[in-house]
């Protein structure tokens, strides 16, 4: 049996949830634009890693 995976890392350094007391609203701002986004995409055999990728994109 072959496992494989796909796992993303992003350099986006936003936060996608902020704190404030409770009953208050939350104010922030975050940029709109996309950052550079990489896939890594790897192999398990028998305990043994192969074939690993790396690719940009989404």
């Amino acid at each position: 049996m072959i496992y494989i995976d796909e796992s993303p890392i992003d350099s986006n350094e936003s936060y996608a949830y902020g704190w404030c007391e409770k009953g208050e609203r939350f104010h922030a701002s975050r940029p709109g634009n996309r950052r550079a986004r990489l896939s890594i995409i790897g192999a398990l055999c028998e305990g043994k890693f192969f074939a690993p990728m790396v690719y940009q994109g989404y």
